[in-house]
């Protein structure tokens, strides 16, 4: 009886786990609260509708169809990512949004133009065992769903929506300075640093935009808006500090960094941030503490965390 009680439990897991997808991902409206109760420090940047995911909160420019900023929470915990193969690494289009597909970049990146398929909240921080339920997103030997929920933080990361057009040599590849961002963080994560992150899309108001699509299809009916400019802000709670980036991905946005720069000359104060966004972060906290907060991006205090 034992045994066969177990050989059902295992087979309705397995079933469960081939059948799972980005719509069984739906939190509810407690689950919603709490993840933005995690991943948002000091409030959301503007008054707009926000997104709760399980590993990060989104607010999305179906205008251009791309995330227009996320926000998201990281300790090492989170690093324990599924092998990046089969359906960990797939792309999806979002329930929720519905409007993009793997098609509409299917041949970019092999293009002069070689656009990658850019996450804004990284793939590295989907992992771990978030439920704290002892159980994490996949079984290992055979990379099939363990935990839905966990699985759910890995699925919505891949979700296209968390997806924007970057040059890869240039910009998202090795070396390139989005990369070059996003490995610091990484290493700073593994040495047991917990920080919390914004990062979103910068379009120049009133400038031509290049949009990219299904390639099969007429370039009037392409709809997915190339970025001007990237920003990413990096809050460490522990020093009480945060420092501000802003890249300037199509050699036009004012304050930006030039894509050949180093990165700490993309370093930005959160004036010249707010100026190019139009966003105001942390408005829920006190004047002096805001202040505090954004008077330390420098340099000096980012090479302080290395």
């Amino acid at each position: 009886m034992f045994r066969y009680t177990l050989f059902l439990i295992v087979s309705l897991l397995s079933t469960h786990s081939q059948a799972f997808g980005l719509k069984d991902c739906q939190l509810d409206a407690t689950k919603q609260q709490a993840s933005i109760a995690e991943h948002l420090y000091g409030g959301a940047p503007e008054d707009a509708v926000i997104s709760p995911r399980h590993g990060f909160v989104l607010n999305y420019n179906a205008q251009l169809h791309v995330p227009h900023w996320v926000a998201w929470h990281a300790v090492a915990a989170y690093r324990d990512t599924p092998q990046r193969k089969s359906r960990w690494s797939t792309f999806r289009t979002d329930p929720e949004f519905g409007d993009v597909k793997t098609s509409d970049y299917t041949g970019w990146y092999d293009s002069a133009f070689n656009f990658a398929r850019g996450h804004l909240v990284p793939f590295y921080i989907s992992g771990g065992d978030r439920d704290q339920d002892g159980m994490d997103a996949e079984f290992e030997d055979s990379l099939k769903v363990e935990d839905p929920d966990d699985a759910c933080t890995v699925y919505e990361i891949n979700a296209l929506s968390n997806i924007t057009p970057q040059y890869h040599s240039r910009f998202n590849g090795e070396q390139g300075l989005w990369y070059q961002l996003e490995t610091a963080v990484r290493e700073l994560i593994d040495d047991g640093n917990e920080f919390y992150l914004y990062a979103g899309t910068v379009f120049i108001p009133g400038a031509d935009i290049m949009k990219i699509g299904n390639r099969k299809e007429a370039p009037e009916q392409w709809q997915i808006g190339v970025p001007h400019g990237f920003f990413k802000v990096v809050i460490n709670p522990q020093r009480q500090q945060a420092v501000a980036f802003l890249f300037d991905h199509s050699g036009d946005l004012a304050d930006g960094c030039s894509l050949n720069a180093q990165l700490g000359d993309c370093i930005v104060s959160f004036e010249a941030l707010e100026r190019a966004t139009g966003l105001s972060f942390f408005p829920d906290l006190s004047e002096r503490d805001r202040q505090n907060l954004e008077s330390q991006s420098t340099e000096a205090v980012w090479n302080s965390w290395q």
